[in-house]
């Protein structure tokens, strides 16, 4: 495939892309996950790597062969809701170990928190392969003020991403449209943008992207990989409802 733009991944479009995550073990889960999902209205996957064990790249190999839909890296640690405990250091490592394999993926996640220098290094060794950076930042206790997270939004911009991403956790429906609030401020200024409330209060930010400028909401297949995400297949019926006549 080749390597993608946001123009050429469709990710200026009012209605959002549904990501499902792929959340297998080893080859034969993936295998496995992929078939399962090969109905549901997808438009590109994520791997998360932070539950893989197996050869990642057989795993790409069998992911090229499997479909034709771009896919997003990504390595979450323990701290940002994943499964791998990695010290910045390490995570840089394993991070830029994976950009190495770029011919086989389109997308890749690199966390605000492996620091500023770190993450500019990041994106910057992603560019140069043909990626697109999505620099992620969650927070799973609270929502941050509405300029706080805008600020979040602009600075990892800054930084090299392409796509910045921000999910937090809702304590009132108040925090849900203070997220929503800062995600349209964010896309006007930058473009773009990944953002989403978690949570059953949450919910309503995953199918909102047509109005927030969220270009990418994750819906489930076999296994939801964050708190409050909706199936891929109810998602699309929601997404299409919302979008009419825009």
């Amino acid at each position: 495939m080749k390597k993608p733009s946001l123009e050429s991944l469709g990710l200026y479009e009012r209605t959002p892309k549904i990501c499902i995550p792929l959340m297998a073990k080893d080859l034969a889960g993936l295998s496995l996950q992929l078939l399962e999902n090969r109905t549901l209205p997808g438009d590109l996957y994520e791997w998360r790597l932070d539950r893989y064990e197996g050869d990642i790249e057989l795993g790409l190999g069998i992911y090229k062969r499997a479909v034709s839909l771009p896919l997003l890296c990504t390595l979450r640690t323990k701290g940002q809701g994943g499964e791998i405990e990695l010290d910045p250091p390490e995570y840089v490592r394993r991070i830029r170990e994976l950009i190495e394999l770029s011919e086989h993926f389109q997308l890749i996640d690199i966390e605000l928190c492996a620091g500023d220098s770190a993450v500019q290094e990041l994106t910057e060794a992603a560019h140069e392969r043909g990626l697109l950076a999505v620099v992620s930042q969650h927070d799973f206790a609270d929502t941050p003020p509405g300029e706080e997270m805008l600020r979040t939004l602009v600075h990892m911009k800054d930084l090299g991403a392409d796509l910045p991403k921000l999910a937090v956790m809702p304590k009132n429906p108040l925090d849900v449209f203070s997220l929503m609030s800062a995600s349209f401020e964010a896309y006007a200024l930058l473009g773009p943008v990944i953002t989403m409330s978690m949570g059953e209060i949450g919910r309503l930010s995953r199918a909102a992207g047509s109005f927030t400028g969220s270009c990418i909401t994750f819906g489930a297949g076999a296994r939801a990989s964050a708190p409050g995400q909706l199936g891929a297949a109810e998602l699309r019926q929601v997404l299409d409802i919302l979008g009419r006549g825009l």
